[in-house]
């Protein structure tokens, strides 16, 4: 397999930078050595005030997001497992560091002693201790100039080498095809799905399927909350769809009943986001056009059947990722080019 060196999404997706072999006491072992990175994406949120990146930052990490993915699509690999765990930011000058700068910036590790539950003595491999991990979280509303890793490769594959599939990806990120245990034939679309819920979440504070301990069912019907009803041939074959939806769509009485649900589409969704739910207060340039900009590459990306998906190419020249994404991310490379420049006069 040829790789485009020159690909915009190269430099997303982590490097092997080596690789060694050591006996253990339970085997032989393969270590990889990648380059070091920040907390996830998901962590960052957490850890902020607001749970966002402010605005720009926002855009720049969906456009990365973008080109990573076509990086990986142009060679013919499905990443299979997108999502926000598995997006981590790079810790700017992390390689410029003595160990006392690291330390000073990180704090130390420490090591915490390892007991078994039943007090018995551990046995003779076991390590004595642990060591807890460096914190390298930012939160998210303090990150202004992310640059981001797409990680976690164990489930990936080459398209082309896989006659089968299964997707290991979170229900709540996963296609509908896959709920539906459809054969999944065109797997790169299975990852512009998961990328679209991704993307909303991303761009704001919450995420775009909001469900009860993440179960399946209750995914497959927010889905259809936010997007109207599937394909009949899933409509008809999902089980539990007797229990929640008329077959026209609407709430079963009982049900409305019980919790008075009401439809939240996509574009409502939109607005709460937490970017503004007016159009005074809103952050998106929405009489320019950018809210029904980004619903239409939202909606594109979560098309119901597989083959009508845009590739990330495609998403790529979206109205949104033209006038309003790119634009966020070349002013950040345009930053960081001008820093040097900056330190030296």
């Amino acid at each position: 397999m040829k790789s485009n060196l020159s690909h915009a999404g190269k430099q997303f997706i982590p490097p092997l930078l080596d690789q060694f072999w050591f006996h253990g006491p339970n085997g032989y072992h393969q270590c990889l050595v990648g380059e070091p990175a920040g907390s996830s994406i998901a962590k960052s949120k957490e850890d902020s005030t607001n749970f966002m990146f402010p605005l720009d930052a926002a855009k720049s990490t969906a456009v990365q997001l973008l080109l990573g993915l076509s990086y990986l699509h142009a060679n013919s690999i499905c990443h299979g497992d997108l999502h926000l765990r598995n997006f981590l930011l790079r810790i700017p000058d992390l390689d410029g560091l003595s160990i006392p700068e690291l330390y000073h910036r990180f704090g130390k590790p420490y090591e915490v002693p390892i007991r078994r539950v039943d007090r018995k003595p551990g046995e003779p491999h076991a390590p004595p201790h642990a060591i807890y991990p460096m914190s390298l979280s930012i939160p998210a509303n303090e990150v202004h100039d992310p640059e981001i890793i797409i990680s976690d490769y164990g489930t990936s594959f080459i398209v082309s080498q896989t006659p089968s599939l299964t997707l290991y990806t979170p229900s709540l990120y996963s296609p509908p095809e896959d709920f539906f245990n459809e054969s999944i034939t065109q797997p790169t679309t299975a990852d512009i799905w998961t990328l679209g819920v991704n993307l909303y979440e991303v761009l704001g504070e919450r995420p775009l399927f909001e469900t009860f301990a993440w179960d399946r069912d209750d995914t497959v019907a927010e889905i259809i909350n936010t997007l109207r009803q599937p394909p009949a041939r899933w409509w008809k074959s999902w089980a539990k769809r007797s229990e929640l939806f008329e077959e026209d769509g609407s709430w079963v009485a009982d049900f409305r009943r019980i919790s008075t649900p009401v439809f939240r589409r996509l574009r409502q969704r939109l607005w709460d986001m937490g970017r503004g739910e007016t159009g005074l207060t809103c952050e998106w340039d929405v009489s320019g056009g950018e809210l029904r900009a980004l619903e239409d590459m939202l909606r594109a990306m979560m098309t119901f059947e597989p083959a009508e998906r845009p590739t990330a190419d495609q998403l790529l020249r979206s109205e949104y990722m033209v006038k309003w994404a790119l634009p966020a991310w070349e002013r950040h490379r345009r930053q960081k080019s001008a820093d040097p420049i900056d330190e030296e006069q």
